[in-house]
């Protein structure tokens, strides 16, 4: 059954909401955009960032990828 995020409750989805506030600020609020493939170009560098080099909390401050090199060779 699909089930939807009620409104007014944001927090239920929290992951996705740390995520929006991360992208707002570092991407959308951050530059004043010429044209559409900027936005891509620039999305597309912090979605890099993001899952592969910035620390997660939830994987113990490391990287996803140090997290992921780190499971391999255990």
């Amino acid at each position: 059954m699909l089930q939807f995020t009620q409104p007014g409750k944001p927090m239920q989805n929290g992951f996705i909401e740390r995520f929006n506030r991360s992208y707002r600020t570092a991407v959308l609020n951050a530059y004043h955009f010429e044209d559409l493939e900027q936005v891509r170009q620039l999305s597309d560098e912090f979605l890099d960032d993001y899952n592969k080099h910035r620390p997660h909390e939830s994987l113990g401050n490391i990287s996803p990828e140090q997290y992921r090199l780190k499971s391999q060779r255990a």
